[in-house]
């Protein structure tokens, strides 16, 4: 791999001070205030290049300098003026303020490719310390893939991930509230649509509606692949399609039903089926109201399909099937399943179908893979779910992106086994502990470089980036953005 140019980066004011294992530390003077928290540099000696990611920026604890300090500050009420004919005070000013850099040594530069090497130590007196340019970091980064993604900017440079990164992965978009979580999730989703990948989205508060439209009213690029799904109005099922196991699941994880009362739906599903030929929900509320059962179980049994029933989710005169659907765009598509105008006790209904459904057309070969983007999991997942999402569903073809602001309602295991990672800012000593589980990175890059993260940045982990954390301003995207929080001055300014 031929050289990568620097592009004329300027070289920076640094010395090395120390290096414990990837841990180096640098003294640098008051006027190198450029360095932030997640910026590289590289450290050159005969042929080679150390890359050190900035971790944190503090004041150099010099020998005297408390006493000096609290000897101005004593001597500040006299205004004394003290000659001084070589300007030896400025000199000591600067030293005072020097600066101690933190970084994380992330490897070796050699020949063009970067070498897990945390023992080649530079030279402190011969060493050139310049800024890494944005072409090294990409081409670092970068892996083998066709289909470039881009995320936005970092060092002044165009930062870009490759579509085939996620293919396969199990990846999280996490931080607090109005950091732009979701206006990231929409580039990827709407990227991945254009080349030709199908997405199914379980949208909690109708922010990916609006696709299909661009801010000055026009259609998008990605209107023709875009297709809103809202359960009980153009999104309805029949029980037949919905299948025996999937509602018994239902009835039991959601609207728990009794053991017993769940061994006498089964039978009575059975006997639905052999006298009537087909089951449907009326089928099956008049077959309990007929048939010799014990009170307390037609109770629990017509209350729960009443239930199902007044969801207006089931119905089996108009069904719409989801295979046909999802095979109906061709070359890339993203299917919102509108969940904002349903009860929580809906959403979990319609996806405890979706996915039980979606599930069983991967496994019969009946659709392409996918991607399944869930923002807010746990307001709708089953915890047993979260084993499926990274072992079966992952096998079948189900690839799934999660959204949250509250990363200790996603297990621990996911983060030890996802493959990428959008840390956005999070201040709680709590929430940057529990991600600083993840297994592809050190505890002190999480905590921090998130605590210093401004809106629309985050560091991106893992495998999308060769597992070389990289901070990037998200671009901006002329799609409809649902998203924002609406205010009530807002609307007045």
């Amino acid at each position: 791999m031929a050289p990568i140019p620097t592009n004329g980066w300027r070289r920076i004011r640094l010395k090395i001070l120390s290096k414990n294992g990837d841990k180096i530390e640098f003294l640098a003077t008051p006027g190198e205030d450029g360095l932030k928290r997640g910026d590289y540099v590289t450290v050159s000696d005969k042929g080679k290049k150390l890359l050190v990611q900035i971790l944190d920026v503090n004041y150099a604890e010099l020998p005297g300098i408390l006493e000096d300090t609290l000897r101005e500050l004593a001597s500040e009420p006299f205004s004394l003026k003290i000659f001084d004919p070589y300007d030896v005070g400025s000199v000591l000013t600067e030293l005072k303020d020097s600066r101690l850099i933190v970084g994380k040594v992330r490897g070796v530069v050699e020949n063009g490719s970067l070498k897990n090497d945390l023992l080649w130590l530079p030279s402190r007196l011969e060493s050139k310390i310049e800024r890494a340019s944005p072409e090294l970091i990409m081409e670092l980064s970068s892996s083998a893939g066709r289909r470039p993604i881009v995320i936005g900017e970092s060092m002044n440079g165009i930062i870009s991930i490759n579509a085939e990164d996620l293919d396969g992965r199990l990846t999280i978009i996490t931080g607090k509230k109005e950091t732009g979580k979701s206006h990231l999730a929409k580039i990827l989703i709407t990227s991945l649509a254009e080349y030709g990948a199908k997405v199914i989205a379980l949208d909690v508060n109708g922010e990916y509606i609006g696709l299909s439209m661009r801010i000055d009213g026009a259609l998008s690029d990605v209107a023709d692949k875009h297709v809103v799904l809202t359960p009980g109005e153009n999104f309805r099922v029949s029980m037949e399609d919905a299948g025996l196991a999937t509602i018994a699941d239902i009835l039991r994880y959601i609207l728990n039903t009794p053991a017993t009362s769940l061994r006498e739906f089964i039978r009575l599903w059975r006997l639905v089926k052999r006298v009537n030929g087909q089951v449907t929900l009326r089928g099956l509320i008049d077959a309990i109201s007929r048939v010799q059962l014990h009170e307390s179980v037609r109770d629990a049994l017509m209350s729960r399909l009443l239930s199902l029933e007044a969801t207006k989710f089931f119905d089996d005169e108009n069904p719409v099937k989801l295979d046909s659907m999802i095979n109906s765009v061709k070359d890339g598509g993203i299917f919102v399943i509108n969940l904002s105008k349903i009860s929580s006790h809906g959403r979990r209904i319609v996806v405890e179908y979706v996915l039980s459904k979606l599930s069983t057309l991967l496994r019969d070969g009946i659709i392409d893979p996918l991607f399944l983007l869930a923002e807010e999991a746990h307001l709708y997942l089953r915890e047993t779910y979260w084993d499926d999402l990274i072992t079966r569903m992952r096998h079948i073809g189900i690839f799934p992106i999660l959204v949250t602001n509250q990363p200790d309602t996603i297990p621990e295991t996911i983060y030890r086994q996802a493959d990428n990672i959008f840390l956005f800012n999070f201040t709680n000593e709590s929430d940057l502990s529990y991600i600083s589980k993840t297994a592809r990175i050190d505890s002190d890059t999480v905590k921090l470089i998130a605590k210093a993260l401004p809106p629309r940045h985050c560091l991106m982990i893992g495998r999308m980036v060769n597992d070389l954390p990289i901070v990037v301003k998200v671009r901006e995207m002329p799609l409809k953005m649902l998203g924002e929080t609406r205010l009530v001055f807002g609307l007045r300014s």
